[in-house]
């Protein structure tokens, strides 16, 4: 009965269970002040599992078997350059911004929030444990869902407002947000921007989504750089610009050269 509704109404539950555990973890943590007193890369543990959990839910209600499903979804035989453009690309965007806050006279100093061994081991707990683990909903399932009518590129943009939606909670206390508007503007257009170079990723993997894990890993890392004192720093917002608006610059290639499919003939199957 529950397992035959479940998959009757297949994207209101999956989106059920995903706002209302990271919500419902996120009432806890205002409630209790935890993102005052945990570390800034912990206090978010709990709040994406509700991704993965969602996804299995589903699609263990569905037609198709979760073996299958995990199967897809845990391929990792890709070409090496999938998985370097996975993790470079977020590198190269944001070390371009310290190096554009700094031309034409400003500075840029090596700056890293953490050695750079522990860097490499937040993006590891990235991969396993923290934001990493979202695209097993986000582009896992809900995807491959929305592309059963929706073109990659309209399906990642919905997939992205959604995305975009599950952090708002995030604004309301946690140290890395701020409801400063210039930030929000940056980040609503960072957030749909990646949708769509990640939604573009995971068809050319056909459903495959461990480099998407990838790179929403090496996103969260950040900079190393620390760039300030340029000509353009006081009158250009270079995070919208260089941050943002290097995502949507992506797209717009992938779209020149295929259209809204984004990917040259590759697509994920539909998933039952």
């Amino acid at each position: 009965m529950i397992r035959s509704r479940i998959h009757r109404h297949r994207i209101p539950a999956f989106l059920i269970v995903v706002f209302g555990w990271t919500w419902a973890w996120d009432a806890i943590y205002y409630a209790f002040g935890l993102w005052n007193t945990l570390p800034v890369y912990i206090n978010t543990f709990p709040r994406q599992w509700g991704l993965p959990i969602g996804a299995v839910l589903v699609v263990w209600a569905s037609d198709v078997p979760l073996r299958d499903w995990l199967g897809r979804v845990l391929q990792w035989r890709f070409p090496p350059w999938v998985y370097l453009a996975a993790v470079s690309l977020p590198v190269v965007v944001g070390e371009v911004q310290p190096a554009l806050a700094a031309l034409g006279g400003g500075s840029v100093r090596y700056s890293p929030p953490a050695p750079l061994h522990l860097l490499f081991g937040f993006f590891l707990l990235n991969v396993f444990l923290f934001g990493g683990v979202e695209e097993f909903g986000w582009r896992g399932v809900l995807q491959p869902w929305f592309q059963e009518r929706l073109s990659v590129l309209t399906a990642s943009l919905a997939v992205g407002v959604l995305w975009w939606a599950w952090h708002l909670p995030l604004f309301l206390g946690h140290p890395n947000f701020t409801p400063d508007p210039l930030f929000l503007v940056e980040y609503t257009m960072f957030v749909l921007g990646a949708s769509t170079v990640l939604g573009a990723l995971v068809n050319v993997t056909d459903g495959g989504v461990i480099p998407a894990v990838f790179m929403h890993a090496a996103i969260n890392v950040g900079s190393v750089l620390d760039g300030s004192g340029g000509m353009l720093e006081e009158t250009l917002p270079i995070a919208l610009v260089v941050g943002s608006g290097a995502w949507w610059f992506i797209a717009a290639v992938l779209v020149g050269l295929y259209g809204r499919s984004m990917t040259p003939g590759f697509t994920i199957e539909p998933l039952s």
